[in-house]
């Protein structure tokens, strides 16, 4: 295998969503009979090797996989699931996540995704139009009578809060940024049935730093809330370990 890999995680998050190509609003006099069917998985993620994460989702997210934040000057909080171009390595080929594996919410989100229109200043809730989940035709109905179901209203909830909570790690990743904690890195992960790849691209809070900061500064950020994140950040660093075991395993069991 190769030592060098491409960047595993982007500098920048890209203009359009992760997961979606093809973003169309949820209108119920366009789409009256729209079906939704969550148990054809997560094979739209499948590709992914980082997934953004809400401040909320820090501490369990932790427990599964490293906590990074994305490169150059506006760093975004990610969750580590791929290691190179294989990509995600906790999703299997029939599109199931790991089991007893916390699942971005994020992820949980699509095919849905908060638009802003910002002609009008009014947000409103879109869909990626192709997404598998809506492909049978005996899903669950969104729409009765014109108006939005249950499920259409707790899909709503779920992308108000996941975009909520990833607003404010962002806003807490660009704070740690400004006093000066994080520090780009890069991973040199050896496998153990042979080979090696180095991840690059990526930033992680100096824990050695973060004892300088202004006794202000601290209890501001205790005070937003902050610190079970920064330390669940750096306990992620155990993390490490099982994504290297799950590209290891994946490695030895690739055709030669």
């Amino acid at each position: 295998m190769s030592d060098t890999a491409p960047e595993t995680v982007p500098a920048a998050v890209p203009q359009m969503p992760l997961f979606f190509s093809h973003v169309a609003g949820v209108n119920p006099s366009e789409t009256p009979d729209l079906r939704l069917d969550r148990s054809t998985g997560y094979r739209f993620a499948a590709a992914a090797q980082w997934i953004p994460i809400g401040l909320a989702e820090f501490e369990a997210a932790g427990r599964c996989y490293p906590i990074l934040f994305t490169a150059g000057p506006d760093p975004v909080p990610v969750v580590l699931v791929g290691l190179d171009a294989r990509g995600n390595l906790f999703i299997d080929k029939n599109g199931a996540w790991r089991p007893d594996t916390y699942v971005p919410a994020y992820v949980r989100s699509f095919p849905f995704v908060l638009i802003d229109d910002q002609s009008s200043g009014t947000t409103y809730i879109g869909m990626e139009t192709g997404a598998e989940a809506f492909g049978n035709p005996d899903g669950a109905r969104m729409f009765e009578d014109g108006k939005p179901t249950q499920v259409l209203n707790d899909a709503v909830a779920l992308c108000t809060s996941s975009r909520a909570n990833i607003n404010a790690a962002t806003a807490m990743a660009r704070a740690l940024a400004a006093e000066g904690l994080l520090e780009e890195e890069e991973a040199a992960v050896t496998f153990t049935g042979g080979g090696e790849l180095r991840v690059r691209g990526f930033q992680l809070l100096r824990a050695d730093r973060l004892a300088a900061v202004s006794d202000a500064t601290f209890l501001e950020w205790r005070q937003r809330g902050w610190l079970g994140a920064i330390y669940a950040h750096l306990h992620s660093a155990g993390s490490w370990a099982r994504l290297i075991e799950l590209a290891s395993v994946d490695v030895s069991a690739a055709p030669g």
